[in-house]
């Protein structure tokens, strides 16, 4: 089959799931993944013959892709400040609107002048925060948590990738009570969706990624925030921050759960869509 042909072909079929703007996207992001071909490939090479081994990993990522599979996890990428991170079905895939949470924690890092900081992620997942972190600045001593094993093997192997050293460590929030030593930052990005928000969420991260990353228990949608604002109470020298991506719908009742007596000013930033994402309170 033509490239030009297959490429039609492909289209056609993701129609009703994707825009034609995002299948063409898609198919040149794969056709980059595949065979290392530019994104103005198909269209001076309509006529390119496929052949039999083309031809298959072609079609299967388009079986996958049909069954609203994300890419990331036909491919094993996934984008994230400028850098590309090992996914599977045992991570969520990296957004883009946590790159500002991980600029953020830098940009105060450099601007307090903070010098070789003490950091932990709580929750890492693919382990694209405490990664970002510790490539951008060489002096954080990043350590990050996650109950996973096998979340943790991919934040491992991506830490291998980008040669960074990190302490991971198998560990479930709630039994998360003290630490080796004082720290100057906290970050997490935890569950934070009540099971109530199902319907409002696209089959493809429904279907596919992890569950134990994404949703709270029935009866109380802060249930990973509370240990973790109690867990920085205990452990975050004075003047030290919390940083933590969150679900607007339940700001203000985050709000209520940090003490004034222990904590300062709580700072929230919109997120690339203008939603509230993202907050900062720091130890007094």
């Amino acid at each position: 089959m033509r490239l030009s042909e297959f490429r039609t072909h492909f289209q056609k079929t993701l129609l009703e799931i994707y825009p034609k703007e995002e299948t063409d996207s898609i198919f040149k992001r794969l056709i980059a993944f595949y065979f290392e071909w530019d994104a103005v490939h198909p269209a001076l090479n309509p006529n390119y013959f496929l052949d039999f081994k083309a031809s298959e990993k072609l079609k299967f990522a388009l079986s996958e892709l049909k069954k609203e599979k994300p890419l990331q996890y036909i491919t094993h990428q996934a984008p994230f400040f400028g850098m590309d991170f090992y996914v599977n079905e045992s991570v969520l895939i990296p957004r883009q609107e946590t790159e500002d949470l991980v600029s953020w924690i830098l940009d105060d890092i450099s601007e307090n002048k903070i010098t070789f900081p003490y950091l932990i992620d709580i929750g890492t997942g693919s382990g694209c925060i405490a990664i970002s972190l510790a490539k951008a600045n060489k002096e954080i001593n990043v350590n990050a948590i996650d109950l996973s094993e096998e979340a943790l093997k991919v934040a491992k192997k991506n830490a291998m990738k980008h040669q960074v050293k990190i302490d991971f460590i198998q560990q479930d929030i709630q039994s998360l009570f003290h630490w080796k030593n004082q720290l100057d930052v906290i970050v997490s990005n935890p569950p934070y969706i009540h099971p109530n928000e199902k319907k409002e969420i696209s089959p493809n991260v429904l279907n596919y990624e992890p569950h134990m990353a994404l949703f709270t228990p029935e009866n109380d949608s802060l249930y990973y925030y509370k240990p973790i604002i109690n867990f920085a109470a205990s452990v975050l020298k004075p003047g030290g921050s919390l940083y933590l991506e969150i679900n607007p719908k339940y700001l203000e009742l985050l709000k209520l759960n940090f003490s004034d007596v222990i904590f300062g000013e709580i700072e929230v930033r919109n997120d690339i869509f203008g939603k509230s994402r993202m907050l900062k309170v720091t130890k007094k």
